[in-house]
């Protein structure tokens, strides 16, 4: 068996994923958004119970989703696990699981998730999350 040989391009977006991972991991919402394009192509799948779900188009509106995300879950409760982390050229894919408990409710839940990075000039310019929105809204309730 080989090791996979990464190309300088996909070198360069597994060090800015990796980054912006890192800063999720200590909740700062500033350098998170530091690592995101002016423009990106943000989405998250919109829920009311949500209020960070949804598009969003600029690295100005980063900071405040962030916030609110963390706001909504008690603190030391979110376990985020890597299973596949795919690089090809620009686009990253990251499949895994997340668990958190929400504050309002108490109630925990643990779900699979898959994200889509693209990266351009070492910055995310494309966000997309794929996630169980009905365990999340289950738990709001």
């Amino acid at each position: 068996m080989q090791a996979q040989v990464y190309t300088d391009e996909e070198i360069k977006t597994k060090e800015t994923v990796e980054k912006f991972f890192e800063y999720f991991g200590t909740k700062n919402p500033d350098k998170i958004a530091s690592m995101v394009s002016e423009n990106v192509d943000w989405y998250i799948f919109e829920s009311k119970y949500m209020p960070w779900t949804g598009h969003r188009s600029k690295r100005e509106e980063i900071v405040p989703l962030f916030k609110t995300l963390f706001s909504y879950f008690v603190d030391g409760s979110e376990k985020v696990e890597t299973n596949s982390f795919l690089i090809r050229g620009n686009q990253a894919a990251i499949f895994g699981t997340v668990e958190r408990t929400v504050k309002k409710t108490g109630k925990h839940f643990k779900m699979p998730l898959a994200i889509h990075i693209t990266v351009e000039n070492n910055l995310i310019s494309k966000f997309s999350i794929y996630e169980e929105t009905l365990i999340i809204e289950k738990a709001f309730q």
